[in-house]
């Protein structure tokens, strides 16, 4: 029955490469949104920078999600939570660690794939292989290596915004394994629609009062242009292509993206900033893809369809 390996191939590879490409795309994406933050920052302070963010997408998010069926009392109880972890507290206490810490945050970053990990095992949505763990393992030495090299001058810097960021990564993970059923039953684009209208509503209280003392009159057109790019780019388009990627997809395979950063981040700043590229940045940037690989393979079983599923296990046979 070897002969039906081509079949499962073709079916196999589509699907595998357009969710590769979104994620490496979201990791571009997030990666932009800090050197193009670099303008708002200067003149938003971050609550109000990420409560414009979060309200500016939510109003595009919605006009483009025509779907209107109401979702259930559980379900309504279910994307408030999600909008909690994945808008309002990863936004918030991702801003504001970023305003008390440094370049060494990147370092921080590297547990959000880790704590995706467990917490989808812990949820028994995931099982801990070998290669899933080596996989992380191996993308988060290429992650530590863009930061060793960049140097970690930063790391004296406030304990408070390192727990900040520690936050920020756990509510994100916890986001990324939660939220994956509710993605593939109601759409990717309602789900990330509806987040971003509750977290409106949830940022609101602790929002207000740092809008009440923004020195709205002196914000230069820059800084608008900026906030516009950073809803457009790293939000609107990153969260829905995150979304779509994690409905066909396991969480951690999803949160391994996360060690690409540092790296595309690196890219982004020579070709826009004039920076200048070391040479462990590419070295990292293999370690990362080649763990990104091995996280992935173990993932491959979700991007068969079940047909082809169940002709791969006759065919063992």
């Amino acid at each position: 029955m070897a002969g039906q390996t081509p079949t499962q191939s073709s079916v196999l590879s589509p699907q595998s490469f357009h969710v590769h490409g979104a994620l490496t795309l979201v990791s571009l994406l997030f990666s932009a949104n800090y050197i193009i933050s670099k303008l708002a920052m200067n003149a938003f302070s971050p609550l109000v920078f990420a409560y414009l963010r979060v309200v500016g997408s939510a109003v595009i998010l919605n006009a483009l999600v025509h779907d209107r069926t109401p979702v259930t009392r559980e379900d309504s109880w279910r994307l408030a939570g999600y909008s909690l972890l994945g808008v309002v507290l990863n936004q918030s206490l991702f801003l504001g660690g970023l305003s008390l810490t440094s370049a060494h945050v990147a370092v921080m970053m590297t547990t959000i794939p880790a704590f995706a990990l467990a917490a989808a095992i812990v949820v028994g949505r995931e099982r801990a292989t070998a290669a899933k763990i080596g996989g992380i393992a191996l993308a988060a030495a290429g992650a530590l290596l863009v930061v060793a090299g960049e140097g970690f001058e930063g790391a004296r810097k406030s304990l408070i915004g390192d727990l900040f960021i520690l936050g920020n990564s756990l509510c994100y993970a916890l986001y990324l394994v939660l939220s994956k059923p509710i993605m593939a039953r109601l759409s990717a684009r309602r789900v990330i629609a509806w987040i971003f209208a509750l977290g409106t509503v949830l940022m609101l209280p602790i929002s207000a009062w740092p809008m009440l003392h923004q020195d709205w009159r002196h914000i230069p057109a820059q800084a608008w242009l900026a906030l516009a790019l950073v809803i457009l780019g790293p939000t609107v388009a990153a969260y829905l292509l995150n979304a779509w990627a994690l409905a066909n997809a396991e969480s951690s395979l999803v949160a391994t993206y996360t060690y690409l950063q540092p790296v595309t981040t690196i890219l982004l700043a020579a070709l826009f900033l004039g920076e200048s590229v070391r040479p462990v940045a590419i070295g990292a940037a293999a370690l990362i893809f080649t763990g990104i690989y091995l996280a992935g393979r173990s993932s491959q079983e979700k991007f068969i369809p079940s047909g082809a599923r169940d002709l791969r296990r006759h065919s063992d046979e």
